[in-house]
């Protein structure tokens, strides 16, 4: 086997893959899951003839290609990347590879088209892919191994119980049936439902413990790097007087009167979205009487979050550090790269509007060091990007001026700076309106981070919230 060779527990993690032919890999983001599947690949096509497909996020399609030319004896024409026209996918699937390496959906559409030598699936952060049980992308894998056309299935992600604990229902799945005879089985046996048929919790999150504890591999990051130090701030704001008034008198009103139109705060989902909008980018707010385009309805006022953010950025002005600043919303990441812009900072953006080539591009300057922060979404910062350094100084500090409902993907987005041994400690702050919605969310998160911890004691406990202090209240259902 060429050079670099696996550490001894990637060999181990090796070793279980050959002893399960289903299986997962529950690491930790930044711990090395990578290189032993690659070896893996090798070890089923030179000793079992067995050729693999490997869906992924199309982002990490290249780096993984790199990865398994690095870590096995495969030569370039054997790894086969099948991405773009019709026309293009006709011809890669037609090659005589024997990896092919393509995005979630491309599976969904082309596994009946892949040579009948590919009996083996790996997938690549199967959290992003395969979370829902009636998914086509899900029901597809279900097929492809009830059919008997595949045989070996290898799911790797350090977050698969991503929200909800039935989103570790596929995996299952596919490794053994039996253990759920449905997913109305798995509901059944694990959701707390409320009068109105909703599920309200979750129970029994020691029979998923068990069933990981047999069919998974997992190794925490502290494990394999050792405890690293990272300092949580949550910065709390206050919202710009006007900004305020129009936060009250829709939460209290639930209608609020604008220059151009009405907010209708009656249908608690579209309330709950006019209100985030009030907070986090009043500025840039959607104008509903011109789809697509966008009022500033504070008339120039600055959101006290956008302040708080230049204070941050004089610092990293002044002593030229990487940054990564996150947020879930465009609208609100289109706002702090005008701050950016302003004030001469060498910068990029990524979000899902982004082609690939583009994102690829940014994570290529900011690991070099051409550029000093990164702006990114929260969901396409979730996975694969090494930020730890840009060029030689470690990344110390990210910013989230907003955040997702998901643990998993703050857990994620974190990892992005932490992908090895760190040099110092890592700042995360997460800026935070007194008395709004803000609190819901850090709730929501924390809910779901205490289930996952169920399941997987090593998975954190969130309490991201600096204004509601305890959220112990909340009964973890067993």
């Amino acid at each position: 086997m060429s050079e670099p060779s696996l550490r001894d527990y990637q060999v181990a993690d090796l070793a279980f893959y050959m002893a399960n032919p289903k299986c997962l890999n529950l690491s930790d983001a930044g711990t090395g899951k990578t290189p032993s599947v690659c070896v893996m690949q090798w070890w089923l096509w030179s000793t079992l003839g067995i050729g693999t497909v490997w869906p992924q996020p199309k982002s990490l399609l290249k780096k993984n290609k790199k990865e398994i030319l690095r870590f096995t004896d495969f030569k370039d024409e054997d790894i086969v990347i099948v991405d773009g026209t019709k026309e293009q996918v006709e011809k890669q699937l037609a090659r005589p590879g024997k990896v092919f390496l393509m995005g979630f959906r491309r599976l969904t559409l082309s596994w009946r088209q892949l040579p009948a030598h590919v009996k083996a699936v790996h997938i690549d952060e199967m959290h992003m892919g395969y979370k829902s049980a009636d998914s086509q992308n899900s029901l597809n894998l279900f097929k492809m191994f009830d059919t008997g056309r595949m045989t070996h299935f290898l799911g790797m992600t350090g977050t698969l119980i991503d929200g909800k604990l039935s989103s570790a229902y596929p995996a299952i799945r596919v490794i053994e049936p039996r253990y759920y005879l449905s997913h109305e089985n798995f509901i059944n046996q694990h959701a707390v439902k409320g009068f109105d048929g909703k599920v309200e919790g979750w129970r029994n999150h020691d029979k998923l413990a068990k069933i990981f504890s047999r069919h998974a591999i997992r190794r925490s990051f502290a494990s394999v790097h050792g405890e690293q130090e990272v300092v949580h701030i949550p910065e709390m704001v206050d919202m710009a007087p006007l900004q305020r008034r129009y936060y009250d008198t829709f939460r209290d009103e639930a209608i609020l009167e604008l220059e151009k139109f009405y907010l209708d705060g009656t249908l608690p989902g579209v309330a709950f979205i006019r209100a985030r909008q009030l907070m986090e980018h009043p500025n840039n707010f959607p104008d509903l009487t011109d789809p697509g385009k966008f009022l500033d309805i504070l008339k120039g006022e600055p959101t006290e979050k956008e302040e708080r953010l230049k204070i941050h950025l004089e610092e990293y002005w002044l002593n030229e550090k990487p940054l990564i600043i996150l947020t879930p919303l465009i609208p609100q990441q289109e706002r702090a790269a005008g701050i950016l812009k302003q004030m001469g900072f060498r910068f990029g953006v990524i979000n899902g509007d982004q082609s690939r080539k583009q994102r690829d591009q940014v994570d290529e300057d900011f690991i070099a060091g051409r550029i000093q922060v990164v702006l990114c979404t929260e969901q396409t910062a979730s996975f694969g990007y090494n930020w730890q350094f840009c060029g030689e100084r470690e990344v110390d500090h990210e910013i989230f001026m907003a955040l997702g409902f998901s643990d998993a993907t703050f857990v994620q987005a974190r990892q992005r700076a932490i992908r090895g041994k760190r040099q110092s400690p890592l700042r995360l702050t997460t800026l935070e309106y007194n008395d709004s919605i803000d609190q819901h969310i850090c709730n929501i998160i924390y809910r779901k981070s205490v289930d996952a911890n169920k399941v997987d004691p090593s998975r954190p406990i969130l309490q991201l919230s600096g204004f509601e202090k305890d959220f112990s209240d909340y009964t973890v259902l067993h």
